[in-house]
């Protein structure tokens, strides 16, 4: 069954925001690209800390896996109808129940584009990305995702 979602102000804020994320890292790259030294971290270990170099060339990477990811997240939000949702869906709940969904995958999408900028930053700066980078970026990403399933389940 084909539906249409309204957008929340919620989904929409959050969209906005990892549009901003993306359009920044994309715009980080370009003015310092003439900054960048010949060779540049591209890997952090769990201390946060690089542990891998390479050509600045090798930044480009990093923009471009943030796009990809980005439009394949747009491209699921727009087909509901296609998702395996928790809970029973029902014609009374399922405009909440999809709803509910979207705002998950709106919020998986602004922790993306933040993880992907942050990487970015740290790397065209070459920084470390500290050793809170990393459970803190798992524990947004699952804990968004159990926040919202949980909503679903236990939706009545």
């Amino acid at each position: 069954m084909k539906i249409k979602l309204p957008v929340t102000l919620y989904q929409r804020i959050l969209s906005i925001l990892s549009f901003l994320l993306l359009a920044g890292q994309i715009l980080c790259l370009i003015l310092r690209w003439n900054h960048l030294p010949d060779e540049i971290p591209t890997h952090f270990g769990l201390s946060g800390q690089a542990d891998a170099y390479g050509s600045k060339g090798s930044v480009i990477l990093l923009p471009v896996i943030s796009i990809l990811i980005y439009l394949l997240m747009i491209f699921v939000e727009k087909f509901p109808e296609l998702w395996n949702v928790p809970g029973h869906v029902t014609p009374e709940n399922i405009g909440w129940i999809y709803g509910n969904v979207k705002s998950m995958l709106v919020s998986e999408k602004f922790g993306v584009c933040f993880i992907f900028f942050y990487i970015n930053y740290c790397t065209v700066f070459c920084r470390d990305i500290g050793a809170w980078f990393l459970p803190v970026s798992m524990l947004y990403l699952a804990g968004t995702m159990v926040f919202f399933l949980r909503r679903a389940v236990h939706f009545k």
